[in-house]
C-alpha cells in the first residue's frame, strides 16, 4: 500500500501563551508571518547586515514550525503552541512595532524553514545572544560583525516546503 508522505506545513495561525507556560497569562492567536515578524523585530536589530538577519530568522521559523510540528506545548497539555519567554521558546511582544526590513525579509523567506538532510521535520534550531548567554547554536550577536562561516551553514541546509 502506497505511503503519503508526511510533510511539514507553515500554519496559517499561531497561538503564543505570553508567560511561562504555567504562568497565568493571556494566549493570542496571530498569523504565523506575523508571529515571526515579532520575534525578528524583538530579539534582532534592523540594522544588521541582510545574512545575519536572514539567518536568524530562518532559526526563528524552524523553531517555531518545530514546536508545531511537534506539538510540544500541547502534548503536555498546553492550549496553545509556544510561549513568549526565551527561558522556553522565543521572545514576543504583544503589539510591538515591526521593523520594515525584516517584515520584508520574512514575507520573503517565511515558507523556508531548517531541516536534517534527508528528512522533512523543521529542525528545533538552537540559537541564543551569544552575549549573556552561549549556547552549540547560532549566535545572534555572532552572525552579526560578519555574515560568518555560521550564517553560511544555516543557510546552506535550507529547505524550502
Amino acid at each position: 500500500m502506497p505511503t503519503t508522505p508526511v510533510t511539514p506545513y507553515v500554519p496559517q495561525y499561531i497561538t503564543v501563551h505570553l508567560g511561562a507556560p504555567s504562568a497565568a497569562a493571556e494566549n493570542v492567536t496571530v498569523s504565523f508571518p506575523e508571529y515571526v515578524k515579532n520575534v525578528a523585530s524583538s530579539e534582532i536589530y534592523p540594522t544588521w547586515e541582510p545574512a545575519a538577519i536572514r539567518a536568524n530568522i530562518l532559526a526563528i521559523i524552524s523553531f517555531a514550525l518545530n514546536r508545531v510540528y511537534t506539538e510540544y506545548s500541547p502534548s503536555r497539555g498546553y492550549p496553545f503552541n509556544i510561549t513568549a519567554s526565551t527561558a522556553y521558546d522565543q521572545k514576543f511582544i504583544k503589539g510591538r512595532n515591526i521593523f520594515e526590513n525584516i517584515s520584508q525579509m520574512v514575507d520573503e523567506i517565511f515558507n523556508s524553514y531548517i531541516r536534517r538532510t534527508g528528512f522533512v521535520e523543521p529542525l528545533a534550531a538552537k540559537f541564543c545572544n551569544g552575549t549573556t548567554t552561549t549556547c552549540d547554536g547560532l549566535s545572534q550577536w555572532g552572525s552579526q560583525p560578519t555574515p560568518s562561516p555560521s550564517c553560511e551553514t544555516i543557510m546552506a541546509t535550507i529547505s524550502r516546503s
